[in-house]
């Protein structure tokens, strides 16, 4: 790919001397001074860090870019004339990026590979900065009879469309707010999510019967249908949209990152192992007083590793087979800065922390009765890392509840005759204690996971 950074006769950094001295900038160097709609940090370079980093090659850097400078976004460098040097990294294509030049005021006399108001168009092909894979283009929109007038950031809006990959991409060059436009791959792929998830709890229908059972009744219903497979192909997102408003289905598959697979793989190894481990399940079987009960969820015992791949991870998550890596404290506020860009940017001062927990919002977050079981799960974790996969206090407190119950219900069902309590003797004591460990949380959790 040509330098498409060498823009117009100023003193300016070659390409590969100006990235190589940017991966160098320790984080402590930017400040955020602002979030995307997105709710992703936008970062400054601190003016000295600017001159020494560049040596005057530019006034001022700015990046959109989350904690650390990881994943990054997008960057804009602004040089002594004014041109912003733009760079946009793809989502569709890793490690790869559109790079595009700009003038915001006016200018005569400048290159073709800069853009102005009497040149709205660019070139701007994705690459990697050795080699171009696909072309693209960039335009600034905005209304040519503009130009007379005096430009506010708000007119900087730029559009990037890649048509090879059917990406677009908008963005501001001069605040950095990164928008993306979901294209047809992303929605049929976000969608293909949904069907993988009612395709598994499909599948429990032959291979955990108990849990296929546990399925909220409208889903299940649904799953019932002679003609299932052929409705889950058809789904529409307004088909899962509507499912999740009536609290038949998540709104959202429980989130995995990077090389978080490993340690989930790593986890139902284990898990699998633990399984036919009859000390331990002599040791539940005593203290939790169920002879029958295996704590390892029965979907994991019938699981192929080598045919799992990060979203089937990320489904057995969901439903409760495995622990979620990232819980609901971490998800709701990820969530909250979303929409509270104020608290994000507090967290940036040295009582940032303290200011987020006198929240009312954040308050109420901690508040939460999910937030209070994630304490304990945290607890239990830790027990088992220690090496002791026996049951945890809270699985025997549970467990001795429900004995009791079962014993209670059967002097009365011998008392009173059997009526008045078969629904609950009708099940087994296993079942009555995991719905009992399953009761506080949301309906799509239909297994209670094992805490390592």
């Amino acid at each position: 790919m040509a330098d498409q950074e060498t823009l117009v006769n100023v003193p300016a950094l070659p390409v590969g001397q100006k990235w190589a001295a940017f991966r160098k900038i320790d984080p402590e160097c930017w400040e955020q001074v602002a979030a995307s709609s997105q709710g992703m940090p936008i970062w400054q370079l601190k003016p000295d860090w600017v001159r020494v980093t560049f040596r005057g090659a530019y006034s001022a850097v700015l990046a959109c870019a989350g904690p650390g400078m990881i994943p990054l976004l997008a960057t804009c460098f602004i040089r002594p004339d004014n041109i912003h040097e733009l760079r946009v990294f793809s989502r569709m294509r890793g490690g790869e990026f559109y790079d595009s030049a700009w003038l915001f005021v006016e200018g005569s006399g400048l290159p073709n590979n800069v853009g102005h108001i009497g040149n709205r168009r660019l070139d701007a092909p994705l690459g990697n900065g050795e080699t171009m894979s696909l072309p693209a283009n960039a335009i600034w929109m905005i209304d040519p009879s503009r130009a007379a007038m005096s430009l506010t950031p708000a007119d900087c809006n730029i559009r990037i469309f890649c048509a090879g990959l059917d990406e677009t991409i908008d963005i501001n060059a001069r605040t950095l707010n990164v928008g993306h436009r979901e294209n047809v791959q992303e929605r049929q792929m976000r969608l293909a999510r949904w069907q993988r998830l009612m395709g598994w709890l499909l599948r429990l229908r032959s291979i955990d019967k108990k849990a296929y059972k546990r399925i909220n009744k409208p889903l299940r219903q649904l799953l019932d249908q002679r003609d299932i497979e052929q409705r889950i192909a058809r789904l529409t997102e307004h088909d899962i949209v509507s499912m999740q408003q009536q609290g038949m289905l998540p709104p959202y598959l429980a989130q995995l990152n990077g090389d978080e697979g490993r340690q989930v793989v790593d986890s139902i190894r284990l898990q699998q192992s633990i399984a036919t481990r009859q000390d331990v399940l002599m040791t539940y079987a005593n203290l939790l007083q169920l002879p029958n009960y295996n704590p390892i969820p029965t979907v994991l015992m019938r699981l192929d590793l080598r045919s799992l791949d990060g979203v089937d991870l990320q489904i057995l998550m969901t439903i409760g087979a495995l622990r979620e890596i990232h819980g609901f404290v971490e998800i709701e506020t990820q969530r909250l800065f979303e929409r509270r860009p104020d608290l994000k940017l507090a967290m940036q001062s040295p009582q940032g922390n303290r200011q987020l927990q006198g929240d009312p919002d954040m308050a109420a977050l901690n508040a939460h009765p999910l937030a209070a079981a994630e304490q304990q799960d945290a607890v239990d974790v830790a027990m088992r890392k220690g090496g002791s996969y026996g049951p945890t206090t809270r699985e025997i407190t549970t467990a001795g509840q429900v004995i009791l119950n079962i014993q209670t219900s059967q002097v009365t069902a011998t008392m009173w005759g059997a009526g008045m309590a078969a629904s609950f003797l009708g099940l087994d004591a296993a079942e009555q204690y995991i719905a009992a460990m399953l009761s506080q949380g949301p309906a799509w959790k239909i297994y209670v996971p094992y805490l390592c």
